[in-house]
């Protein structure tokens, strides 16, 4: 093992970067990591938004998600193992077609990265606050995100540890869930019958908006599989297990996420219709199943979700950040900085936790959080497929049949579906993101001389 890390190694001082993160994490980590992030349960926790949206066609709003994805976790997978480090899609992007273009893709996906922990306090603050109305939702918010910035801040493997433990309790819980459904089923409640096809696509309820609308919001379901890369210089032979670990990641997450989708909906039928408060809504479907235990269960099972999702959330954008702030592109004394002891990034993660305290703000308007953060991730991804193009068919020179079908095909076909769900959010979430975006363009034009110059520090191989 120890000649591929000294590769690796090589790789990154070739890349003008120095080995200071610890490299301790293996595919197994990596799964766990991407799952926590994903939160096997997370389809329980936007049920009752999502089926509201769909008429009660979530499942297949996530069907489609997986494709759109797939190809793209194809794109990352052929990057990551020619870029193994911390940056992620603004790496790629920056070292296969240009070094402005790059770090504007890391400027808009920070909308996903930095809110997405946002995201996950906001659903704990909500759900603790059901279980305890007498704290305030506000009150929640705050000593979550103290938690999740000691964890972080102690190090990777506590990150790691945590998540694990989470994944598991999560996998029993959505097991459990299933046995529940299938009795309730078997003895003639919910649907009545496993096959329901009205659960998939109901064509008198169906309505082409919503749905492309659900489709580009349930892109943030996945976001995880691309944080694995984030963790690229903390992992043992990162060019081989990274790809392999965001793969399977990206399977597991969305097999999951369809099957539990699809029982919720089986569950209680005609629930898109009748949920009370879509952002607690699977309380409301836990009634349904006759079993006491089920509501109180999923209480503390949600809870340990959101903690450990937004556990890794902050865990990969603080390496995010990280990477920026060594190129220059973002201040350097500040985000450049590895805590001597815990070799974390200090004041990347303290920045996040900050922003994560505006979920404050977002308690009555959680779906405009959620479609911010998916237009990030969309536009991302689209970039991340253009960068395989770039690195691969144009640069690299490519053009076998197979390599056309890998390195130009797939990823138009995977930035296409991107680019079309990204149009199809809501106006205002478009508003918000290009303005965003906007203003990425303002800040690389003043810190580089209205681009007579490259960023700091950064040395193109």
């Amino acid at each position: 093992m120890d000649l591929p890390d000294k590769a690796t190694k090589s790789t990154l001082h070739a890349m003008g970067y120095q080995q200071s993160l610890k490299r301790v994490l293996t595919v197994r980590h990596l799964i766990w990591f991407g799952l926590s992030y994903l939160a096997p349960i997370g389809v329980f926790t936007q049920f009752g938004i999502m089926t509201g949206m769909t008429h009660g066609m979530t499942t297949l709003s996530y069907m489609v998600a997986i494709v759109v994805i797939l190809f793209t976790a194809f794109s990352y997978a052929k990057l990551v193992s020619v870029f193994p480090v911390a940056g992620s899609a603004y790496t790629y992007v920056q070292r296969s077609v240009n070094p402005y273009v790059g770090f504007l893709t890391g400027w808009i996906m920070l909308l996903d990265y930095i809110l997405l922990p946002m995201i996950c306090i906001l659903f704990l603050g909500l759900f603790l606050n059901q279980y305890c109305p007498v704290v305030p939702v506000w009150v929640w918010i705050i000593i979550s995100v103290v938690g999740v910035c000691i964890i972080n801040i102690l190090g990777i493997e506590p990150t790691v540890t945590v998540n694990t433990w989470a994944v598991f309790l999560q996998v029993g819980f959505s097991l459990l869930f299933l046995f529940v459904v299938a009795k309730l089923i078997m003895e003639g409640g919910g649907a009545g019958t496993f096959f329901s096809w009205e659960a998939v696509y109901n064509a008198q309820e169906f309505q082409m908006d919503p749905f492309l609308l659900s489709v580009g919001i349930l892109t943030i379901a996945f976001l995880g599989f691309d944080a694995v890369t984030t963790l690229a210089e903390e992992t043992i032979q990162p060019k081989k297990n990274v790809g392999r670990a965001l793969l399977l990641v990206a399977l597991l997450a969305g097999s999951f996420f369809v099957l539990e989708s699809y029982f919720c909906q089986i569950a209680w039928p005609s629930g898109w219709r009748e949920i009370i408060n879509p952002s607690t809504g699977f309380f409301e479907v836990s009634l349904q199943l006759q079993v006491d235990c089920m509501q109180s269960l999923y209480l503390w099972i949600s809870n340990l979700a959101s903690l450990t999702c937004a556990i890794s959330a902050q865990a990969a954008v603080a390496r995010i950040l990280f990477g920026m702030g060594r190129d220059g592109v973002l201040p350097k004394k500040c985000f450049d900085y590895v805590h001597p002891r815990f070799k974390t990034p200090v004041y990347a993660i303290l920045l996040v936790s900050v922003i994560s305290l505006t979920a404050i703000a977002f308690i009555d308007s959680v779906v405009d959080a959620m479609a911010l953060i998916s237009f990030g991730a969309l536009f991302g991804f689209i970039m991340v497929n253009i960068a395989v193009i770039f690195h691969f068919y144009l640069r690299g020179k490519k053009r076998s049949f197979g390599d056309v079908i890998q390195y130009l095909l797939c990823p138009l076909i995977g930035a296409g579906l991107c680019l079309y769900f990204l149009f199809n959010l809501a106006p205002q979430t478009k508003i918000m993101g290009f303005a965003w975006l906007g203003l990425g363009v303002i800040y690389t034009a003043v810190t580089t001389n209205f681009f007579r110059k490259l960023p700091p520090d950064l040395t193109l191989k």
